[in-house]
């Protein structure tokens, strides 16, 4: 019989955040700074630089969640 194979972690498991970016400007660090949307399914996410305001823009497609799904209506 064969054992699935199992990786141990690089390193242990970190309370900060997945995505830290550094500032394209100054290598600073960029934090969330806002969220607008763009169109119905599009959004932008905003991140600034902490030391010398420099922004990042990242635009995504926008996730739905439960509450704000819309029922179409039937055809009659």
């Amino acid at each position: 019989m064969v054992e699935p194979m199992r990786h141990q972690s690089a390193s242990p498991s970190s309370s900060l955040p997945s995505l830290m970016m550094p500032c394209p400007v100054c290598a600073g660090r960029m934090v969330y700074h806002g969220r607008r949307h763009v169109a119905a399914d599009v959004e932008d996410t905003i991140y600034a630089c902490r030391r010398c305001g420099a922004e990042l823009i990242r635009t995504s497609i926008r996730q739905v969640t439960g509450s704000e799904k819309r029922t179409t209506p039937a055809a009659a």
